[in-house]
């Protein structure tokens, strides 16, 4: 059966051959209504965000929405009056109220809508506008779009020194190679140590800044003070001090004092349980907030994933090996990286938004993963060196300075 042939090609080969994989068919436009934000109001996979609309110009793309596009809206982030970012996340309606409608409402031309819709909005994708001009602009803007959708992370992903396992019998893989998922695994664990130390310098530099407002504080306290005056308090605590123990001494037993200091010494030790609970909270707020991140973007990943088997031995060295994660989990990370930190006006926020657009636009999962690493190495960078400048300060003001050495 080997040797028959079919105008000169032999029908079976005696060499198993991988078969690439298929193309994926071209992505079908579609049209969707526009809600227009300023770029720092970027969502990603699985962030949500509420709405108060009272324009009728976004009651009538509300109405749209539901009725003709399944509840998705497109995210228009726009900078600054230089036009719109053409990759937007794409936003499913989650929920919505509406208040103070009136049933004999009439429009007055002044763009008021018949009362408020508070909306939930939440992302669960990506589009891309593919044709330069708008569908429309007025009462709102109406584009046509494709859905953008990440590579698979378990195929070759491109030029970018990132192979596929291949070779070899029983799935071996070649010497000197690491498939995507173990890649992505490295730096996924790289990506969650990075966020535990951010978490531990930012509350180190949390608590140099309340024990400095403290100590100015206390200086302000004493501003206009006399020697004299700072001698009487002196005097009058060693009083109130001296009272306190003549009290202790004269109870009727020893017993009394043994459970009055045993008392104090149990409400000491439940004051200090309950600030170590509020110091674990605080060093676990960006590990928090990533772990939420993660389990959002996890819920809202409606992408299919091809599933390869894995060898129980790897290409990576002895000291680089770690637990590998699931495609799915991978994608996840490379989303939630982004999603820690304050979100306010800050230079260090606005700029961490300005490369979550840049995220937005990679369809390479490792390359976006790689991407936050980079910008969380940049955060951990900046907050060691206002440690640093801390430390100094402290020294400046008599302290020992020894914040800078705990890690």
């Amino acid at each position: 059966l080997l040797s028959l042939t079919a105008g000169g090609s032999p029908l079976f080969s005696p060499f198993p051959t991988r078969s690439p994989p298929p193309t994926p068919p071209p992505p079908t436009p579609a049209t969707i209504p526009i809600l227009p934000f300023p770029f720092t109001d970027i969502l990603l996979q699985g962030q949500r965000k509420q709405l108060n609309l009272y324009e009728q110009r976004f009651h009538s793309l509300f109405s749209d929405a539901l009725s003709n596009h399944h509840g998705m809206v497109g995210m228009g982030l726009l900078l600054g009056g230089k036009g719109m970012i053409t990759t937007m996340p794409l936003c499913e309606v989650e929920s919505f109220t509406r208040f103070g409608q009136q049933d004999d409402w009439v429009d007055d031309g002044y763009g008021m809508g018949n009362g408020s819709i508070f909306v939930t909005i939440r992302a669960v994708g990506r589009a891309r506008i593919v044709e330069s001009d708008l569908i429309q602009e007025e009462p709102y803007i109406k584009a046509r779009v494709v859905e953008v959708l990440d590579e698979e992370v378990c195929l070759e992903v491109g030029d970018n020194g990132i192979k596929e396992m291949s070779g070899g019998e029983e799935g071996e893989g070649v010497v000197g190679e690491s498939s995507p998922v173990q890649v992505g695994s490295l730096i996924a664990s790289t990506i969650e140590n990075m966020l535990v130390s951010l978490s531990s310098m930012e509350h180190k530099l949390s608590m140099v800044k309340a024990t400095t407002r403290e100590e100015e504080s206390g200086d302000d306290e004493n501003v206009g003070k006399s020697d004299n005056e700072n001698n009487d308090d002196g005097v009058m605590n060693k009083r109130l001090e001296a009272a306190r123990l003549e009290e202790l001494f004269m109870k009727d037993s020893s017993e009394g004092v043994d459970l009055e200091s045993n008392k104090d010494t149990t409400s000491n030790e439940e004051e200090d349980d309950d600030e170590d609970d509020d110091d674990d909270a605080e060093i676990l707020d960006r590990v928090t907030q990533f772990q939420q991140a993660f389990e959002d973007a996890k819920e809202t990943d409606n992408q299919g994933y091809i599933l390869q088997p894995t060898t129980a031995t790897d290409n990576l060295s002895k000291d680089e090996q770690v637990r590998l994660r699931s495609p799915q989990d991978l994608t996840a990370i490379s989303w939630a990286a982004f999603c820690t930190g304050p979100k306010d006006n800050s230079k260090e926020s606005i700029k961490r938004q300005a490369i979550q657009i840049q995220a937005l636009d990679m369809t390479n999962v490792i390359q976006r993963m790689q991407l936050a690493a980079a910008m969380l190495r940049e955060e951990q960078n900046s907050l060691k060196a206002k440690l640093a400048l801390a430390g100094i300060q402290d020294i400046f003001r008599g302290g020992d300075g020894g914040v800078i050495g705990e890690e």
